[in-house]
């Protein structure tokens, strides 16, 4: 399908723009899906004021909500979790709330008819989050026409590609990413889509051979395990989708070797849509601008003149960019990360670019880390060679090479002081990796544990007690000593890891704490499950004795 004979998005809710017996999911006809936006467009008329929140995991049920929202004149405002602290920061910005939120608003009577009306492109409005390079939400506003743009540039670019393909993905709609791949695009163009993301590679082997398109995240592709068969897969795969951050060559080669497919590599934000794109397979390659989208580089930064962004202005970015000899332009890292460390400046984009340029590492992010002194810390996954170091010679011989092999590209007061090895860098559903997510590898809140037992009722663990863990602060800073309220909460984490414990708690039963627990304790955890009654049982013990016991009581009738 040409970007020309596509649905606008404007034009999308019209009876007339396609015929009512087009499969819009597997089971679900354009005629039924009409009528779904139309139920949510009434309930939308019944609640009061223009700003609205809007949470659905079911992709189908969330685009019906959002033509209907516009429909009935609303600005929708996706938050990207449901986590208190994230709804508490939406409750001054809107006065309703749809969905899966608490107290959100579902349709409950028969649909009305549709309405046969255009919508505006310029007053519907979408506002998104993004976390940005600090962890700290900001919203972002995109109008219908905005987003229909970046949709007409996709399908110019890669519509005769994916062909008649069912559309998969492994990213949430609540962003932009897989609001746009997963939901509009797919809708618009008249292409099949699937509502429900897929969290499992086991999800991805059951796809079966059918043509297929498959949105994904570079988090969910370098964790592809050699041990499945993916033959299905690869017979009906057309095309592979990564964005929200850079693809490591690692993970690259693997899905051109397990799939059959050379991943095509996004590039863009939430404030500035799509921008490039790349196939490379692992082998570095310039980034191709979209259809539409001009770009230059001023003083060394990438500058953009977009339909995707709100007017015609040239857009300067934070991304550092040189032009290529063959055409296109190659990322240099970010220009925002300039740490200011005793009057000298510092670019932890430098660091991260010289450390992964080390065969010991696969993946490598820099924070500085704050305090009476500044620290550079460095979070990497190390590669093969590095993980044969790793286990040999243990942590500080690995850093101790990092900060060799750093020696003579950077100043001495910048050579990272805190370290950590991980099998994967943390991410969210999106994707991306937040400063405040690796902030949290070096401060957690969680002791890393080490599972030594896990059966349906039964859990045996060994935490790892860290001077560092958050727990500790102002606990008695001269001799700090381990809250037992923190106990309890590391009991209910650990038991929703281990156990499918409902939602909603109760009580406590029988709760003491018999020992202090100090900095650097061996601790050993047991969990026990009663899912008949609800009961969480817990016991913390080291050499020192029992430090704390009892039962938490969950309501047994409630969803996990």
């Amino acid at each position: 399908m040409s970007a020309d004979s596509r649905i606008p998005l404007a034009r999308l809710a019209l009876a007339s723009s396609a015929p009512q017996d087009l499969a819009v999911t597997a089971d679900v006809t354009r005629g039924e899906f009409l009528a779904r936006i139309a139920a949510w467009r009434s309930c939308f008329e019944a609640a009061n004021g223009i700003n609205h929140a809007l949470h659905l995991d079911d992709g189908l049920e969330f685009a019906a909500a959002l033509f209907g929202g516009w429909q009935a004149g609303k600005t929708l405002w996706l938050p990207g979790d449901t986590l208190p602290a994230t709804l508490a920061r939406l409750s001054d910005q809107v006065q309703g709330w749809a969905g899966d939120l608490p107290q959100g608003r579902k349709p409950t009577t028969a649909a009305p008819a549709p309405v046969d009306k255009e919508l505006d492109a310029d007053s519907c409005r979408l506002v998104l989050y993004t976390s940005g390079s600090t962890g700290e939400p900001g919203a972002i506003v995109k109008t219908l026409r905005q987003l229909d743009r970046e949709i007409a540039a996709l399908e110019t670019q890669f519509g005769t590609l994916i062909g008649d393909a069912v559309v998969h993905g492994t990213v949430s709609h609540q962003h932009i990413y897989g609001l746009l791949f997963r939901l509009l695009w797919p809708l618009s163009a008249q292409r099949a889509f699937a509502p429900r993301r897929l969290a499992y590679n086991e999800e991805l082997t059951a796809l079966g051979p059918p043509p297929l398109v498959l949105v994904a995240s570079p988090a969910h592709l370098k964790r592809l395990p050699d041990n499945q068969d993916w033959t299905a897969l690869s017979r009906g795969l057309r095309a592979v989708f990564s964005s929200g951050g850079p693809l490591p060559a690692d993970a690259a080669h693997d899905v051109q070797r397990l799939w059959g497919q050379t991943a095509i590599e996004v590039f863009g934000s939430t404030e500035t849509g799509g921008i490039a794109w790349r196939r490379g397979g692992g082998l570095p390659q310039p980034w191709q601008p979209l259809p539409g989208v001009a770009w230059r580089i001023r003083e060394g930064l990438l500058e953009l003149r977009s339909p995707h962004l709100a007017d015609e202005h040239w857009y300067t970015t934070q991304d550092r960019a040189l032009a290529h000899a063959d055409g296109g332009f190659e990322l240099r890292g970010r220009a925002d990360r300039i740490l200011k460390l005793e009057e000298r400046r510092i670019s932890l984009s430098a660091i991260e670019r010289r450390l992964l340029e080390s065969p010991l590492l696969s993946e490598a992010r820099v924070i500085a880390l704050p305090g009476h002194r500044i620290l550079v810390a460095v979070a990497a996954v190390p590669s093969t060679e590095g993980r044969k170091l790793l286990a040999g010679q243990g942590k500080a011989a690995l850093g101790n090479v990092l900060r060799a092999w750093l020696s003579g590209h950077t100043e001495a007061i910048a050579l990272p002081r805190r370290w950590r090895f991980l099998d994967v860098l943390p991410s969210d559903t999106r994707g991306k990796t937040s400063e405040r997510q690796l902030a949290d590898l070096f401060h957690p809140h969680m002791p890393v544990p080490h599972w030594l037992e896990r059966d349906h009722n039964h859990a045996r663990l060994t935490p790892e007690v860290r001077p560092e863990l958050a727990a500790f602060d102002g606990h008695f800073p001269q001799s700090p000593i381990l809250p037992g309220v923190a106990m309890l909460d590391w009991t209910v984490r650990l038991g929703r890891e281990a156990f499918a414990i409902p939602a909603t708690f109760l009580c406590m039963e029988t709760v003491k704490f018999h020992h202090l627990v100090r900095p650097g304790t061996t601790l050993q955890v047991e969990l026990d499950w009663q899912p008949g009654t609800g009961k969480l049982g817990f016991r913390y013990r080291s050499d020192h004795g029992v430090h704390a016991s009892g039962r938490l009581l969950f309501d047994p009738g409630a969803a996990a």
